[in-house]
């Protein structure tokens, strides 16, 4: 994980690109140091699968930051550990559990609806009116866009300004690498304010 780190930090476009592309699934909860100068941070990985959920409860205790990863094309897709429910609607219900715990009640959370590339072609040929019957604003990629993020910033009620979405490709490097440092300078300004 360190050497991760130090080849992003280091730009090297061929290993990013290729790592963007690499999906790792997760299983349990791994720890790892990121440096945002002049600080470090102590970063939790967690398994998203529903076993693995129990794991990751404890790491909410001391946190700082949260940085919720969801994947935008799971509107239409199941869960793998339970094919009669959805990617989405699972996302959504961890979310709300993860914001209405009381150690989270002043943490920023950093949305992340990724795979925004993905999902831009997903909706022209799987209306999400099909797995969302509220939608109505048909295969329009700002419409769906916004009707996922206001679910989830609905979601949150928690005092306004503790929630950042950002919209993200899978593959565009470009796109993620902008949100991160985003995510930096929110980092570091919160931490200078304590």
């Amino acid at each position: 994980m360190d050497k991760l780190f130090s080849i992003f930090r280091h730009n090297n476009p061929k290993f990013y690109d290729a790592s963007l592309s690499t999906h790792i699934k997760t299983n349990g909860v791994y720890k790892s140091t990121v440096s945002i100068e002049p600080f470090d941070f102590e970063v939790f990985d967690v398994s998203g699968t529903r076993a693995g959920r129990r794991k990751w409860v404890h790491c909410l205790e001391r946190v700082q930051y949260v940085i919720f990863v969801v994947d935008l094309n799971g509107y239409c897709q199941r869960l793998e550990e339970d094919l009669d429910a959805n990617q989405m609607l699972d996302a959504l219900e961890v979310f709300e559990k993860t914001v209405t715990q009381p150690v989270t009640a002043e943490v920023p959370v950093f949305l992340f609806l990724n795979k925004a590339d993905l999902f831009k072609k997903t909706i022209a040929s799987k209306p999400i009116s099909d797995y969302f019957a509220d939608y109505t604003g048909g295969t329009d990629y700002y419409q769906a866009s916004q009707y996922f993020a206001n679910r989830f910033a609905r979601l949150d009620k928690r005092p306004p300004g503790k929630l950042y979405c950002y919209m993200t490709d899978s593959l565009d490097t470009a796109s993620f690498q902008k949100a991160w440092r985003q995510v930096q300078q929110k980092m570091i300004y919160t931490t200078l304010k304590y």
